[in-house]
């Protein structure tokens, strides 16, 4: 099961979920759940970040309320039907942390070395769009590339998490495309200030649209395509990264403490391309789904 955020009619956020190649209003369906079990005044649960923070976003959870119901109801009115917009799964991230140079491939395709420990730094949150949204690409901004990502969101918080413990952090996984104004981004680099404003730029950090629930992945080994008007144009493996899942959150969390929902970009592989105006870009990670965006 994957979950999403979406709104439909009154523009309300509500929690979805995939199960068996169908969409499901859980919000709906745990209101249903709550007075089958006499829950009472349990917890209403409109906003997937929510679940996150009180540590309820967990695959038997949901597995839980879908089982249940399916035993003395049917489903069939809980399916989503159009029309209805995917949000940001996780809508209100504390942080955006993104790790810079992960895959060899990509350091030596822009002309860097190959970073001994991880680089990593932060995207505005203000420049998350959804599924289906538009990226935006300013006036006089010059070159802007897309930059697929697989992305990880925390669910517990942490100082100085050993890397034994660190996939114990993770809620979940999604996808983010990291979307750069690369000459904005040079000037920066030869003039020695931060990358921040050529990653922050409004539209810049589409995310979604699943957020697959940690328990729910097998094996961490997962492969990401990335698409630009239909062709593939960067592949590669997690296992390709130069730092793992836990190294990155252990790094990470000995400079900050990291909270539940925030979200952590892994890196891009070699093969990111310029985007213009018509064009259409897809991050896909075959057991999280696409993450599909066209640029104004």
């Amino acid at each position: 099961m994957k979950a999403f955020s979406f709104t439909a009619e009154k523009g309300v956020p509500q929690i979805g979920i995939e199960y068996k190649q169908e969409f499901y209003n859980f919000s709906l369906a745990w209101e249903f759940y709550k007075k089958l079990k006499n829950k009472g005044q349990g917890p209403e649960l409109n906003f997937l970040q929510v679940m996150v923070e009180v540590d309820f976003f967990h695959l038997d959870t949901f597995q839980e309320v879908v089982f249940a119901l399916q035993k003395v109801r049917p489903m069939d009115d809980l399916k989503l039907k159009p029309p209805y917009n995917f949000l940001p799964p996780v809508g209100r991230p504390q942080k955006i942390l993104c790790v810079g140079r992960n895959y060899r491939g990509h350091a030596e395709e822009l002309g860097n070395a190959v970073p001994e420990e991880p680089i990593f730094f932060c995207k505005a949150p203000s420049a998350m769009i959804a599924h289906e949204e538009r990226i935006y690409i300013p006036p006089d901004t010059g070159r802007v590339d897309f930059e697929g990502e697989l992305a990880l969101v925390v669910g517990k918080q942490g100082h100085r998490i050993k890397e034994k413990d660190a996939l114990d952090y993770i809620a979940g996984f999604s996808l983010l495309n990291d979307v750069t104004a690369r000459d904005t981004q040079k000037k920066d680099q030869k003039s020695g200030r931060p990358w921040f404003r050529s990653k922050s730029f409004d539209t810049f950090c589409p995310f979604g649209p699943f957020l697959l629930p940690k328990e729910a992945i097998h094996d961490f080994d997962l492969d990401l395509l990335v698409r630009l008007n239909g062709d593939v144009r960067q592949t590669a493996s997690s296992s390709d990264m130069i730092f793992s899942f836990a190294e990155i959150i252990s790094y990470i969390s000995k400079y900050c403490t990291l909270v539940p929902g925030d979200v952590i970009a892994t890196g891009t592989p070699p093969g990111v391309g310029e985007l213009r105006s018509g064009d259409t870009v897809e991050v896909e990670v075959v057991e999280i789904g696409t993450l599909r965006n066209t640029v104004e």
